[in-house]
């Protein structure tokens, strides 16, 4: 027996005596229980036929159990969205059928046909392309009056016999008889 140290009491608890022994006693037994367990799962493992046992597993069951919702709740979009090469994905889209599915009127409708017009400056264009139109309608008449002056003239001179011995009349205006030349 120990002898007993300064200020310990000289009694011994039995219950502490024990809890120490099964500490002493458990540790190593736990350290075995495992690598027994450990190698027995192995075992079990390796004598397995998964594909056999997949077989048993009804996935429609198992899919049914899923909560997609929070799934997809976990799900980065702009992650995956990220690693998309888009200009193969719009290789493959069909833009006749795409297109054959926009509703155009729908489109039409929400249009404010003013707010495009303030924006294009139609008004300006049309403005500009009547006032052309116009001007090059007058110079078309003009040049038709001269040409019918041209006409009358020489008629009238053959008429008083006056032969064609003045020179010729210019065509038109300068300038029209020029532009018209260049065309």
């Amino acid at each position: 027996m120990v002898a007993p140290r300064p200020g310990d009491d000289e009694h011994v608890d039995p219950v502490e005596r024990a809890r120490s022994a099964s500490r002493r006693l458990t540790e190593p037994v736990d350290s075995v229980a495992q690598a027994v367990a450990r190698r027995a799962t192995e075992l079990v493992v390796d004598s397995l036929d998964v594909n056999a046992l997949l077989g048993q597993v009804d996935v429609n069951a198992l899919l049914g159990q899923v909560e997609v919702n929070k799934l997809l709740d976990r799900v980065d979009v702009d992650r995956i969205i990220s690693r998309v090469d888009m200009d193969a994905l719009l290789n493959r889209v069909d833009m006749d059928a795409l297109l054959g599915r926009v509703n155009v009127n729908a489109i039409a409708d929400r249009l404010d046909i003013s707010a495009l017009l303030d924006k294009t400056e139609l008004s300006a264009l049309l403005a500009r392309s009547s006032s052309t139109v116009f001007s090059e309608g007058i110079d078309l008449v003009r040049s038709q009056a001269v040409g019918l002056d041209n006409f009358i003239a020489s008629w009238v001179d053959r008429a008083l016999g006056r032969g064609t011995r003045r020179p010729a009349a210019p065509r038109g205006p300068r300038l029209l008889v020029s532009e018209q030349a260049g065309r």
